[in-house]
């Protein structure tokens, strides 16, 4: 058995949750089967011993669409049935907190979850855990961490010490001009990203040029460095939260007619962001893997609904990828890289 959704008339069984997918623009890149339909737990199927909600940050980012395919296929794999659900954007604590109290509610086996602003979430993972409920957090930690039973990330500090450390480099010599480009504020994954690449190239953030927040949204981005380059036009290294901010940096300095003249770095490592390594439009980016953390997550879940152990850490990997390599900072080409992206 499979991941269960709704009929598109809005039954299966006696389902007893009837709670619509966030869209919220995202549409795009959801899968055909489920837009426009519902998740539930319980129903009349109780052939199913395992039930795990699953909850991420947003659809309108394609990481997490890649994340959703691939809990989808790992669900129909190992007999899980998966309710899979996301906030309406990066930032979207309520969603989230309404979705973790359903799923406690009905009884799930476990949560794994991709907090948007971890603090905020804990206590209903607390209660959630507190009814019998394993919780992973995944690709995001949650704060405290004990709120989790185990982790399931990409190191974002490390990626971002990485990144920082070859920008420092790339730069050539030259008096860095930073424009920082964040994500949400009082994220841990902005938190961890940006605070390494600050640390891998010996600044403090008072020393930026310009820091403005994105909510790791393309136009936001795009809107953002415009601005930036007309204000500050000697920018010559820009630090993103992720790929979609990215892009919409590049764009504006395309348009500005600055291409080659200011270095972009970002994290995620889609194919899509790999290649604009490859193109030279993105200096370095930082290999993530939501495939991956979604297959071991799962596995997880089942595991200690089965009463085994689950490791409190697994680290997914942080490989730098660049068109440029630097002495004594280790990395991967591009060409190398699109064998691994999101895998």
């Amino acid at each position: 058995m499979g991941s269960q959704s709704v009929q598109a008339n809005g039954r299966t069984g006696r389902c007893n949750r009837r709670r619509r997918i966030a869209l919220a623009g995202g549409a795009a890149v959801l899968t055909a089967g489920l837009i426009g339909m519902g998740v539930c737990i319980g129903g009349a199927n109780a052939a199913s011993p395992i039930t795990v909600g699953y909850i991420v940050k947003t659809l309108n980012n394609p990481y997490w669409a890649a994340m959703q395919k691939a809990a989808e296929a790992e669900a129909k794999r190992t007999g899980v049935r998966l309710i899979f659900e996301a906030g309406k954007y990066d930032g979207d604590v309520s969603t989230q907190i309404s979705d973790i109290e359903d799923l406690t509610t009905h009884g799930a086996n476990a949560i794994i979850i991709a907090p948007s602003v971890s603090a905020s979430v804990a206590p209903a993972l607390r209660a959630a855990k507190k009814a019998g409920i394993t919780v992973i957090a995944v690709d995001t930690a949650v704060e405290p961490a004990d709120v989790a039973d185990s982790f399931v990330a990409t190191d974002n500090f490390k990626g971002g010490v990485e990144e920082g450390q070859w920008a420092k480099v790339a730069v050539g010599g030259k008096k860095p001009v930073v424009a920082l480009l964040e994500g949400t504020p009082a994220s841990s994954v902005n938190t961890e990203r940006l605070g390494g690449f600050l640390k891998g190239m010996g600044m403090n953030k008072s020393e930026a040029a310009v820091d403005l927040i994105t909510n790791g949204d393309q136009t936001k981005a795009l809107d953002a460095m415009q601005n930036t380059l007309a204000a500050h036009p000697d920018i010559n290294l820009v630090w993103t939260i992720n790929e979609p901010a990215a892009f919409g940096a590049y764009t504006a300095i395309k348009n500005a007619g600055l291409v080659g003249k200011v270095e972009i770095v970002t994290m995620d490592g889609s194919c899509q962001g790999i290649q604009a390594v490859a193109d030279g439009r993105f200096g370095a980016d930082v290999l993530q893997f939501p495939a991956k953390m979604a297959r071991i997550s799962i596995q997880e879940a089942i595991q200690a609904a089965q009463g085994k152990k689950i490791p409190a850490r697994f680290d997914t990997g942080e490989p730098l990828v660049t068109f440029h390599p630097q002495p004594g900072i280790a990395s991967v080409p591009p060409q190398q890289a699109l064998y691994d992206c999101w895998g």
